[in-house]
């Protein structure tokens, strides 16, 4: 677990300038991870919800520049965080007619103002808008003070965990709310966004265009916490009127790509070669991990050594000596970070696979089309289907009340050689005080050669909001396990790490404990958001694709 209690040092290796759309990705060479913040830097659910106390003039449907729902509840103070990136701001909230009148005051809404007039926030007109528009999130309206007099510090968000010498990307969007230039440029607004006490973007002066303006910069971490902080850089109480919205943090990833032969006959030696490019050369620590379940659970090979980056990159293989049949299936995973304690660390480690697939294993004996569960009143159901089985003789369902030790629950026939779909399902009586459930298929054919399914996560609370993505990272198939609070339906939306969608269904939700399989699902390397929502509640989790 990382430790909170480092604060306020000082960030190595800053590079401080505007960065256009055209430029995204060119600081990490196209290689980063999605937005640390989430939700919290695009003032979205569920950490922004609808004000319904707000005046009625802000929100009320009779113009465009007021529609129902316009404003979002407040931020909290900055005086006592609650946790982990949270977002505060000292400024004073307003959700009043004329209530952003006074300096140092600020908003939350989805429009001041557009070509038909401006809303009662403030008179004379202003105009903003939320910057991506028509997803139902918020941007910060804000009448900045000047900076002497008044704390400098309208936005902050605390607590930011990241990765102990990882190279960052940062960006965010700013706008002009004014309309038109006054007699002094001066006035027009200027932030800029420091990291642990050090500078790391200025907008300098936002243009008076009522367009959104990108401005960005990167830090390499040196501790495991930093604490963003947006302020105010003039000291012209007049004008100063801007807008803020989508806050980015990406990690500068490293892209591994492994080399080796599909299929290796037994008693040969085999030796994958990953190759690791990084533009920041930071990732030099390595290890080893196995597999021997199928990607379920990994073991250490080694402990960590360092290798040197060449014109950014270097090369690294493992040798596999005589390959026999038992080990058809082992997965042998190369995990990177920025130190050897990274590698231990889930949040700060990259990694690629490759897997033996032996000649004299023949095909698979069935094709698993699905693996899910529900859970309600002390019984777990659990269905499974098969498109074809070939000498299927049985499978094995494994339970687990932690999600390593697992014990043997229940063994189901199979239907030996079939070409057509086949579903099966068993009912597990629960009796534990654990708040989870997870469960795993063991096929075995007649001659004894078996495989695994991926794992699944049963909630046994039916309180509990808890959203988990098995398995993660993933190859090709994998199930969200998550808890409803009444049988409905659900939108299930995966999304790349610029916010776009790639994959949508509709889903039936049952009361209790769910697990929906996704399967074949058209992604590509690299990191996903994976939500299922409807008007009861809203699940989002962090997905990575190998």
């Amino acid at each position: 677990m990382k430790q909170f209690n480092t604060f306020l040092l000082a960030v190595i290796s800053i590079c401080s300038y505007q960065l256009s759309t055209a430029q995204t990705g060119t600081l990490c060479g196209g290689n980063k991870g999605p937005n640390l913040l989430g939700a919290r830097g695009t003032f979205s659910a569920p950490f922004i919800t609808n004000n319904t106390s707000a005046a009625a003039c802000l929100q009320s449907g009779s113009n465009t520049y007021n529609p129902n729902g316009n404003v979002g509840n407040k931020l909290e103070g900055c005086s006592a965080p609650s946790g982990n990136i949270y977002p505060c701001s000292d400024y004073n909230y307003t959700d009043k007619s004329n209530g952003m009148q006074p300096e140092f005051t600020y908003s939350l809404l989805k429009i001041m103002g557009d070509a038909s007039g401006s809303n009662c926030l403030h008179t004379p007109i202003w105009k903003a808008k939320d910057h991506t528009g028509g997803d139902g999130s918020y941007f910060m309206a804000v009448n900045g003070a000047p900076n002497q007099g008044y704390s400098p510090i309208f936005y902050q968000i605390k607590n930011i965990p990241v990765c102990t010498n990882a190279t960052y990307e940062f960006s965010a969007w700013v706008i002009n709310m004014m309309p038109a230039q006054p007699t002094t440029d001066d006035a027009a607004p200027n932030i800029s966004f420091v990291v642990n006490g050090v500078t790391i973007g200025n907008s300098g002066p936002i243009p008076y265009d009522n367009q959104w303006h990108k401005v960005g910069g990167q830090f390499t971490a040196t501790s495991e916490i930093v604490n963003l902080q947006v302020i105010n850089a003039t000291q012209i109480a007049g004008g100063n009127d801007l807008g803020l919205d989508d806050i980015s943090i990406n990690v500068c990833e490293s892209r591994i790509v492994v080399d080796g032969p599909n299929v290796i006959t037994e008693g040969n030696t085999v030796s994958p070669q990953f190759t690791i490019t990084d533009n920041t050369q930071k990732n030099t620590w390595y290890k080893w991990e196995l597999s021997s379940d199928g990607g379920i659970t990994f073991n250490d090979i080694t402990n960590g050594d360092q290798a040197t980056f060449v014109n950014g990159q270097y090369k690294i293989g493992y040798e596999i000596d005589n390959v026999v049949n038992q080990m058809n299936g082992y997965t042998y995973r190369l995990v990177v970070s920025t130190s050897q304690s990274g590698l231990s660390n889930p949040d700060c480690i990259f990694f690629n696979d490759y897997t033996l697939r032996v000649a004299s294993g023949g095909p698979l004996p069935i094709q698993l089309s699905s693996f899910d569960g529900t859970y309600s009143e002390g019984v777990a159901t659990l269905k499974w289907q098969t498109s074809q089985e070939l000498n299927n003789d049985r499978f094995e369902l494994f339970r687990s009340f932690d999600g390593n030790n697992f014990e043997l629950a229940a063994t189901v026939a199979g239907a030996g050689t079939s070409y057509t779909t086949k579903n099966y399902s068993y009912q597990d009586r629960i009796a534990s005080s654990a708040n989870s459930v997870y469960y795993k298929l063991k096929q075995i054919d007649k001659n004894g050669k078996f495989s695994f399914s991926s794992v699944i996560k049963l909630s046994l609370s039916a309180t509990t909001s808890s959203f988990q993505l098995f398995p993660n990272p993933v190859v090709n198939n994998f199930t969200a396990s998550f808890t409803a609070p009444r049988t409905t339906t659900a939108t299930l939306l995966i999304r790349n790490s610029n916010g776009q969608t790639v994959y949508s269904k509709s889903i039936d939700v049952v009361k209790g404990s769910n697990a929906i399989p996704v399967n074949n699902a058209p992604l590509t390397t690299g990191m996903y958001y994976v939500t299922i929502a409807n008007d009861d509640f809203n699940f989002t989790g962090k997905l990575q694709k190998r």
